[in-house]
This record gives C-alpha cells, sequence and structure tokens, in this order.
C-alpha cells in the first residue's frame, strides 16, 4: 500500500486529479485526501471554480444569486455559499438595501 503523501497529492490534483481519484490510487478515503490537502493549504478547486470573479462581479452589480445560477448552470445554493464565504453576501443586507422588491437587473453576457 503506497503512503499517503502530501507532495503527490498536491501534485495530482494540479495535473486535475479528482479527490476520489487520488483516494482511490492510495486506498484511502476521499476525505482523508481532502484534509491533508487542506492542512497543507491546497486551494479548494471545484467545477465551477474559474467562474467566481465572474460571479462577484455580477452579484455587486446587482444581479441575483438565482440568476447567476441559471446563467452558469448550477445550482442556486452553490453560488450563495461561494459568495457568502467570501463574504459578499450578509445575511439580511440585500433586503435592508432594495426593501422587499425584486432586482430588476438581468443577465448580460460577460
Amino acid at each position: 500500500m503506497k503512503k499517503l503523501d502530501v507532495v503527490i497529492c498536491k501534485q495530482l490534483r494540479e495535473e486535475g486529479k479528482t479527490y476520489k481519484e487520488i483516494a482511490d490510487y492510495f486506498k484511502v478515503s476521499k476525505q482523508a485526501v481532502f484534509d491533508l490537502l487542506d492542512k497543507a493549504g491546497m486551494p479548494r478547486k471545484t467545477k465551477y471554480s474559474q467562474y467566481y470573479a465572474e460571479w462577484e462581479n455580477l452579484y455587486k452589480q446587482g444581479i441575483s444569486t438565482n440568476r447567476i445560477a441559471e446563467k452558469y448552470g448550477c445550482p442556486d445554493e452553490t453560488v450563495r455559499l461561494y459568495l457568502s464565504k467570501k463574504l459578499i453576501i450578509e445575511p439580511g443586507k440585500i433586503v435592508r438595501e432594495r426593501g422587499t422588491k425584486k432586482p430588476t437587473s438581468e443577465v448580460t453576457s460577460v
């Protein structure tokens, strides 16, 4: 059995391997690989990571998380979770600023 190695894990992750693929290689759980890389400070990547900057810009322009999610074909919760982790969304701030009216901005191509 191969010993779980942070250098090899980082290299495989940078090559585009998933946590599952790396875990299978070392015959450990996905969580073990995730924890190792997280503790090593490896940035987390998802299939939507490439769009994060665009999501931030659209949200700052007043586009709702729901509309952003529709544009990128992902769950609304994914957009909301990312933006709230980046502290761009403050709980209740949107409703306080705009009242109960929905935003009128439409998603436009970026």
